[in-house]
């Protein structure tokens, strides 16, 4: 898988843009919401992922 385009944090549903991904492990690794203030990775999905979430 390539790297996302951006994230988004399941606390506000806001895109971030800015985060640290590693492609080796396909796995991101840091990220802050600008919004809320959320750095944990585990609050934050992809696009597809919060589609298929919402389904």
């Amino acid at each position: 898988m390539s790297e996302p385009e951006y994230y988004i944090c399941l606390q506000c549903e806001t895109p971030s843009y800015q985060f640290e991904y590693d492609q080796d492990k396909d796995k991101l690794i840091s990220i802050m919401c600008q919004t809320c203030g959320t750095d944990d990775p585990a609050d934050f999905v992809t696009e597809s992922e919060l589609e298929e979430e919402q389904s």
